[in-house]
């Protein structure tokens, strides 16, 4: 394999937090069963009609895959976390297949696959289901539900999973072209063909997590979205997953409450720079998944489960102070995730729940104490 083709797709893919190392350099020249199979995906992939983008119709206010996959860490006492060796392992595979099987279309190939996944979940309307086969959707029904009366917001937003195997669906990747690239049906079955031709040469496409990673709120048909990929790689981590899929619907679902609130709780001015808007919302997020997933009427969890909690808030920090997406560091978002659970077992009353107003007026009262933890 040429390292310099690997090289330059660890850079094109560089919002991985690892470097692309020794694994990839080792790698040495392909296989003959590997130069075949490039011979005939480059064929495939030679006039392929790449997925239109439709983001300016979806105003993500940020988007887990990104925050969580950026190198952000900049010298300090703040250092990388565990879930960056779960990101490697499963970037090194991917790089290696991607290079190896397309050569020099594997940047586009892949940035293709990852907008098909985002573009998929955000306007699927069909009944949903979360897990690669269906096993958590009875507890994201639950939890959705909780979070409905929680917060008093009664069916107003709308949870999409986002898997990978929508990207092996001929229909589905038909859908898609049709919606975006303005196809017929037939134009778009000869797209989905060639896509499902790659496929099959492919164990990484589109099998990988990175393909199912997307985690983020939008104001558009007021949504979320989670990937089964994203959780997979989180959970991974240490965390379990019951864990990860209720601590990231309840974030994003924080945000949707943010976004109601906008005006009133963050006017023009109120932040002197985007880093620290964007630590203060991400840090209030933590503290409202926080109080909900720790109260007698939310998530119920016990003390027991409280320990891996705190750990999906500290793995998912990171340290890029003067970064736009900077979200906290570790330390932060735990204290933050720490600030609400208390808020909740500390209440008099552990039946009442504090209207988001309230909510957010005991964050703003306390949030001076996170920012000084590195």
């Amino acid at each position: 394999m040429n390292k310099t083709k690997t090289t330059l797709l660890c850079l094109g893919l560089a919002f991985i937090t690892f470097s692309c190392g020794k694994e990839i350099e080792d790698i040495g020249l392909a296989t003959s069963s590997t130069l075949q199979a490039t011979s005939t995906a480059n064929l495939s992939t030679s006039d392929l009609v790449p997925l239109k983008s439709m983001e300016g119709l979806i105003p993500v206010h940020e988007n887990l895959r990104s925050a969580l996959m950026s190198d952000l860490v900049s010298p300090s006492e703040c250092g990388p976390t565990a879930f960056a060796a779960v990101q490697s392992k499963y970037f090194n595979a991917l790089a290696v297949n991607l290079v190896g099987l397309l050569g020099p279309q594997a940047q586009d190939i892949y940035d293709n696959y990852m907008n098909l996944g985002l573009i998929a979940a955000a306007y699927d309307e069909s009944a949903q289901y979360f897990g690669a086969n269906g096993e958590y959707t009875n507890l994201m029904v639950k939890r959705q539900r909780e979070l409905e009366k929680f917060w008093n917001m009664p069916n107003q937003i709308r949870v999409n999973g986002q898997h990978t195997a929508t990207l092996n669906n001929r229909e589905r990747l038909a859908d898609l072209y049709v919606l975006a690239n303005g196809l017929t049906r037939d134009q778009a079955y000869v797209i989905a063909d060639q896509l499902l031709a790659i496929n099959t040469f492919s164990d990484q496409l589109p099998e990988s997590p990175f393909f199912a990673a997307d985690g983020f709120a939008t104001t558009f048909r007021n949504l979320i979205v989670i990937g089964d990929g994203l959780v997979e790689m989180i959970s991974e981590a240490g965390i379990e997953q019951d864990i990860v899929w209720t601590g990231i619907l309840a974030h994003e679902w924080a945000h949707q409450i943010q976004f109601k609130n906008m005006n009133a709780w963050y006017p023009q001015g109120t932040f002197a720079s985007l880093p620290e808007s964007t630590r203060y919302t991400e840090l209030e997020a933590d503290f409202l998944a926080a109080y909900y997933m720790t109260h007698k009427r939310g998530a119920t969890y016990n003390s027991k489960r409280v320990a891996q909690f705190y750990e999906l808030f500290f793995e998912i920090g990171d340290c890029g102070f003067e970064e736009d997406s900077h979200h906290g560091t570790p330390k932060q978002r735990m204290a933050a995730a720490e600030l609400g659970f208390k808020l909740a077992a500390d209440a008099q009353k552990q039946g009442h729940i504090l209207t988001v107003e309230q909510a957010h007026a005991y964050f703003v009262a306390n949030n001076t104490g996170l920012l000084a933890k590195k």
